[in-house]
């Protein structure tokens, strides 16, 4: 065969004869007969004289790629001018090289795990944290650092075998390489076996490559470049030997390098290095340390360039590329459509009906056409628009008539440049601000939300409920479908939909209406807007109502097709047994085809998801969500809608991606470094931080605010959203509901963990605003079972201690007694590394023991509750774990079905669980508990244990069970609601009023007291009452617990009259002028003390701890940390009290230590020396400085006491001296051998007291006492009176004298160790 070379050369041979012939004369034998030419095998081609066959010159690959066998392609493959590595993999091994441009790898770590996926590391090789990572093993010279791992057997023989690994330095986010995403290292065969089970990676770059590359060279290799604004940039790439920076820009999207010239092809503008303003980092904390660069451009060229592929680059001297980046430009979006009055963030977006009009207007900045695409019902295009851009604004809009638009379907053909695929694309996209959709979200539809037919009758006049505080609120989550959906009071055709909550006589809705009347507020619905992950055409869908055969028609692989093809699924769930997995696995069969989903997936955020209406076509959707929200509001309840902002079902191209399709590369939020869509709250994360998803977020709440009068909203992720931005939205939305109420999820974690890219809607930083954060320190100590485990472990007894915070509405600055005996603020506990009180009004806590999220309250307990522990206590203690949030200041979440003992056979995940586990089944004939193990992904670890658990019979509740539940939770529900003590509106009434009583170092295990106090002094919040008291009893046997100036309390009047017959019992005993409570085991109650007329007295807050002498550094404990015990955690400070903290260090040998004064965390105590102050004086005081030198102090062995005085806690003054045991006590030895004087006084040295003196043969009688003999008196104990020449003798304090016989006479030596100084040991030696 010839290649294409020898091809061309044959023929251009067979030209030239034809030429020759074609010139010659008169056709004789004037020309010679042609050369034979040479014909070589591929990949061969002659040699310049034709007259031998050799390798061709190599094609020109960019790296990492090189020719291949024919040298015809650039492949991925073995490069054989590559050195040898220096480590290869043997047997049993993997070796991961890792390169970086400068060779510097200190610090560099290797995090390793496994998983289900990649289950390949021994234990030698797992990382033993994330702080604690594999150090390298070496570095090559060529490939950079590289990590030698240890595999497990069998490890590499198949394709799928990989290793997960992730490279940093330090323990932040920042510090992740290779774009910060979790890797994997292919362990497969290769086609060059030698280099089987070895990966090369590059700093920066997100691949490992399959085999040696030394070098990347120059390539446009990520998305590091950012656009700030008109005319900045940021760039982290090396700057030295740079001579100028280009913005390289093409409308054809056809950037790239040259080999040849090292150039980027491509319009291009100067940039120039500059600084960054103080308000330019503000805008980007994360990057405001990167280098700057500065273009100068108009607002109009900005825009333009702003439209095509973008790439910023650096060239040396000689003009030739040294670096190359594409640009991330959501920032200058910002910069150039929002900041002015009335541009993009000011305008409308979406649909406004205008008379006989209707215009459409979308903000696509960077689109270069935007075109209309109408359809009809059919789906069929009916017309094609050319929308207008205004080029103020980016926005692109068009106005037709109402006549011809209206209820048709619509889709806007935006062609623009797409930086996920590099090219410039056309694409259809449905509307980001739809009001409603066909089937699937599929196409946009043009409607009115105020047209009579998208309205139940009276919905624009109909009462919805108010409260007049946001701590009057109790919240009641659930989900559409769980709703109704298996409940057969129901009809038929509304069971899973919005419907259902407008059938009053079903058993759903009389058990909300119970609710209601007994002092529930709002009813949470989970996501209930288009979500991308259920199928809206009903006719796909195969559910439990479906047949085996239904099932089988889209999944003829499932587990159930050989039964009988006419059973309903549900019924073959319940032929299944309890605790197998034949539930599970059906379940999983069913989870792409069926109803059920959380709904946390969203598709378009103003539009009610489909499959929860009667149709998903036309305006049903719209018409029954209000339906529902009537009908919950005229029972009683207002209704809260959970809103998934912080991230979108889908992005890029696919079908269900929406935002990024009208403005690529704006609507979410990427890797500074690799361009890759952040993930960290599970899917493609939103940029919340942006001006116009900002704005979007805003107009869409106020678009459920008012049409659909959703009263609150609660938000997934919520610390994924900036403070300022939740504040705004409020504000936006209480101008048409005054009475909205805000609330979320404030976990900070992730990409913008720590304010990194903005202050974000967290935890800490929402205390004070009444926007609600979910508090999980109460939820953790409740669902582990602190109260309820007879442990007194110190895990227990803090967990017990973050119960009574969370009863005390979080607040940072609540004042309480821990089990250690400190006082201090909650704040000042540690919870997880963060302050255990955090809020500063109880409206900015939301608390709970359970929400969708994890496994039930009742799931939970059983995890931790011992096995013989009998249903009926087990039932109690669900009561109690229940009712702690309801009596808890702030605002109490409950999870629907908790109150009826709500099982999901043990799920920590249900998410997509399906019909079957999420079962709520409101005729309290069952709890759903124990029917299968659950899904494998989330739960195979656990699966033995839940066994054991489901078939203990301890763990099975009948329906007396679940209706004694249901009634306790109303009733403390109706207590709640009878006084505002439970529902105070500010942290200063809660500081002044909640008091706890058994408190300190002799708490008692499982037993939380708590007052309210309304009484004289304070103002008259219940004329009702005078005082309240809570008693939770979580252990076993009964309790009574005395109160100083308890008076005059009975049980509440609702337990007095509750279905749980053993409250009964409980009682208030009066003490002279003290008071004790008595409460039966695992009960809590409630007593008051009624108000006669004029507020009397109450009961104080502080009845038991007293006025508090808080330490000076609250309830951190602080340690002596220095060389003489590995600088750990070992010798803490005691604090005794008016400032002082003390601490005896015990010093193994003589020399010298240094030594700080720290907190665990070294930061929120560290104290050192000041300059020139490093050497201790021992009984010298030294005033320390925040983050000063270690000290340092030359030692004998022996115990040292170290006294901290903190009355300045800025600057506290240190003093270190020798340990004595009796202090300044002077003592003595006193006997017969001395008239039991004070004449022989020991010397105190090195830990021991000792004196000498000369005694004759003889028996003596002695004590060693103080002169008081009352301070120190010390002598014979248990053990007898005789004391031993040479041996030692433990003393005791008694007022036995001891004796010893001395048979030589001379001098003796009496040494007193009083290393324990209640039992100090003497020793009598001859000198």
């Amino acid at each position: 065969m010839l290649n294409i070379k020898t091809m061309l050369q044959t023929l251009a041979g067979a030209a030239l004869l034809l030429t020759l012939v074609a010139c010659g004369g008169s056709g004789g034998d004037s020309v010679s007969p042609g050369k034979t030419l040479l014909t070589c095998n591929v990949p061969q081609v002659p040699n310049e004289a034709g007259t031998a066959c050799v390798a061709p010159k190599p094609i020109k690959c960019p790296a990492p790629t090189v020719p291949d066998a024919r040298n015809e392609s650039c492949v991925i493959g073995v490069d054989p001018n590559a050195p040898a590595p220096s480590v290869m993999a043997a047997a049993g091994q993997a070796v991961l090289y890792f390169k970086k441009a400068d060779g510097n790898y200190d610090g560099y770590r290797l995090h390793t795990w496994n998983n289900e996926t990649c289950n390949a590391y021994q234990d030698s090789s797992l990382a033993a944290s994330w702080a604690n990572g594999l150090q390298i093993t070496g570095v090559d010279p060529n490939y950079g650092a590289y990590w030698l791992l240890n595999l497990k057997a069998g490890v590499g023989s198949k394709a799928t075998d990989c290793a997960n690994f992730l490279i940093h330095i330090g323990t932040d986010d920042a510090g992740k390489e290779l774009g910060g995403s979790d890797m994997q290292l292919p362990l497969g065969p290769k086609d060059v076996a030698k280099f089987a089970r070895m990966g090369w990676t590059f700093s920066g770059v997100p691949s490992v490559f399959a085999y040696p590359v030394v070098s990347l060279g120059v390539q446009i290799s990520d998305s590091a470049a950012h656009w700030l604004d008109r005319n900045t940039l940021l760039w982290n790439a090396p700057a030295g030997g740079v001579a100028k920076w280009k913005l390289h820009h093409s409308a054809a999207a056809d950037l790239a390098i040259d080999s040849d010239t090292l150039t980027i092809n491509g319009e291009a503008v100067e940039a120039t290095p500059t600084s960054l303003t103080d308000a330019q980092k503000a805008k980007v904390p994360h990057l405001a340390n990167w280098p700057a660069y500065k273009l100068n451009l108009s607002a109009e060229q900005a825009k333009t360039m702003a439209k095509n592929q973008l790439v910023l680059a650096s060239y040396d001297s000689a003009n030739k590329l040294m670096a190359a980046s594409y640009v991330q430009a959501g920032k200058v979006l910002d910069d150039l459509y929002t900041t002015a009055a009335n541009d993009a963030n000011e305008a409308t977006l979406g649909l406004v009906y205008d008379g006989s009009n209707i215009k459409t207007s979308v903000w696509a900045p960077t689109a270069r056409s935007v075109k209309l695409k109408v359809f009809n019902a059919a789906k069929a295009v009916t017309a094609t628009h050319s929308m207008t851009l205004d080029a103020n604004t980016g926005i692109w809009s068009y106005s037709g008539a109402k006549a011809t638009l209206d209820r048709q379907f619509y889709r806007f053909e935006v062609q623009v440049y797409h930086p996920l695929t590099k090219k410039v694309e056309t694409i259809e996209a449905t509307d980001p601000y739809s009001l409603n959709t066909a089937t699937n979200g599929r196409y946009s539809q043009f409607v009115s939300l105020s047209d009579t037919d998208t309205k139940p009758a009276n919905w624009d006049s109909h009462e919805v409920p108010v409260v007049a505080n946001p701590e009057d609120i109790v919240i009641y989550e659930g989900h559409i479908r769980d709703f109704s959906v298996r409940d057969t009071t129901v009809t038929a055709a509304n069971r899973g939909k919005y419907l259902a909550f407008t059938e009053m006589d079903s058993q759903p809705v009389r058990h909300l209406k119970a609710l209601a009347d007994a002092g529930l507020t709002h009813f949470h619905l989970l996501p209930a807007t288009d979500m991308a992950t259920v199928n809206e055409d009903a006719t796909k869908r195969v559910d439990l109502t479906n047949t085996v055969a239904d099932l089988c028609k889209v999944n003829a692989k499932a587990s159930v097709c050989n039964q009988n093809a006419s059973a309903k699924l549900e019924d073959v769930m319940k032929g299944f047994q309890n605790s197998g997995e034949n539930a599970q696995t059906l379940a999983g069969e069913m989870r792409g085809t069926d109803s059920f989903n959380w709904g946390y997936d969203p598709q378009h955020f103003n539009v009610p998801e489909g499959s929860y209406a009667s149709t998903p076509e036309g305006v049903a959707r719209i018409k029954e969500m209000r339906a529902m929200n009537q009908a919950l509001h005229s029972i009683g309840l207002r209704v809260v809608l959970d809103v998934v902002y912080n991230h979108t079902s889908s992005s890029g191209l696919f079908d269900n991606s929406v935002f990024d399709k009208i403005v690529p590369g704006y609507y979410h939020r990427y890797n500074p470094t690799t361009g890759n869509i952040e993930r960290s709250t599970c899917c493609e994360n939103t940029a919340t931080e942006h001006a116009m998803f900002d704005k979007f977020v805003a107009d869409s709440l106020v678009i459920l605010a008012k049409e659909y009068k959703f009263d609150g909203f609660r938000f997934d992720i919520m610390g994924h959203h900036p403070k300022a931005s939740i504040l705004a939205a409020r504000d936006a939305v209480r101008k048409v509901d005054a009475d909205t109420y805000f609330y979320g999820e404030g976990w900070n974690f992730g990409e913008v963990a720590n304010d990194a890219r903005f202050v974000q809607a967290r935890q800490a930083n929402m205390a004070g605003t009444e926007v609600g954060t979910f508090n999980d320190r109460e939820r953790d100590a409740v669902r582990n079972i602190a109260l309820f485990s007879g442990d007194s472990d110190v895990g227990k007894l803090k967990d017990q201690n973050l119960i009574e915070i969370g009863l005390a509405g979080t607040l940072k600055d609540f004042v309480f007694k821990d089990y250690q005996g400190n006082t201090g603020k909650a704040s000042g506990l540690n919870w997880n590394g963060q302050p255990a009180g955090y809020a500063t009004d109880p409206a900015d806590i939301i608390n709970y023991v359970s929400k969708h999220d994890n496994e039930s309250l009742w799931d939970k307990l059983q995890f931790g509750l011992k096995a013989s522990v009998s249903i009926d206590d087990r039932v109690r203690i669900h009561n109690i774990a229940l009712g702690i949030p309801l009596l808890s200041q702030g605002i109490p979440f409950l999870q629907m079905g908790d109150d009826l003992l709500r099982s999901k056979s043990m799920d920590r995940n249900s998410y997509d669980a399906g019909d079957w586990f999420n079962f709520v089944d409101f005729s309290k004939q069952s709890n759903n508990w124990n029917v299968g193990l659950p899904l494998a992904q989330d739960n195979q670890s656990v699966w033995d244990s839940i066994k054991t658990i489901a078939n203990n019979p301890n763990t099975t509740a009948y329906p007396e069970h679940i209706e004694l539940a249901g009634a306790v939770f109303q009733d403390f529900l109706k207590i709640r609601h009878s006084s505002k003590l439970f529902r105070l509106t500010s942290g200063k009434d809660v500081m002044e009023r909640v008091g706890f009583h058994n408190i300190g170092k002799n708490l008692t295990q499982g037993l939380i007291v708590m007052s309210i106090d309304d009484g004289v002094g304070l103002t008259d919040v219940d004329p009702a009452v005078d005082a309240v008291v809570v008693v939770i009893n979580g252990t076993a046997s009964e309790k009574t617990h005395k109160v100083p100036t308890a008076q005059d309390f009975t049980l509440h009047q609702v337990q007095q009259g509750s279905a749980d017959s053993r409250v009964a019992d409980a009682r208030f005993e009066a003490q002279g002028a003290d008071g004790s409570f008595v409460v039966p085991a695992y009960t809590m109650a409630v007593f008051v003390k009624a108000q006669a007329g004029a507020q009397g007295t109450g009961l104080k807050a502080d009845a038991t701890m007293g006025a508090p002498d808080i330490a000076p550094y609250g309830l951190t404990k602080v340690f002596v940390r220095g060389g003489m015990n590995g600088w750990g955690e070992v010798d803490a400070f005691e604090y005794v009290g008016a400032g002082l903290y003390q601490a005896k260090v015990n010093i193994g040998s003589s020399g010298s230590q240094e030594f700080k004064i720290a907190s665990g965390d070294w930061s929120t105590v560290d104290f050192g020396a000041r300059s020139g102050e490093q050497d201790v004086q021992f009984g010298i005081a030294q005033t320390l400085q925040r983050s000063g030198a270690n000290m340092r102090a030359a030692f004998n062995a022996g115990t040292y006491l170290f006294t901290l005085n903190a009355a300045v806690p800025t600057a506290p003054v240190l003093t270190v001296s020798e340990f004595v045991p009796y202090g300044a006590t002077k003592v003595f030895l006193r006997g017969s051998m001395n008239g039991w004087g004070e004449a022989s006084q020991f010397v105190y040295s090195a830990g021991l007291y000792q004196f000498s003196m000369p005694l004759t043969a003889g028996d003596y009688e002695f004590k060693f006492a103080s002169a008081d003999w009352s301070t120190v008196n010390y002598g014979a104990g248990s053990d007898g009176q005789a004391v031993t020449v040479g041996q030692n003798k433990t003393l005791a304090a008694s007022n036995d004298n001891l004796r010893i016989s001395i048979a030589d006479s001379g001098t003796y030596l009496f040494t007193v160790n009083a290393a324990t100084p209640t039992a100090p040991v003497l020793k009598v030696v001859k000198q």
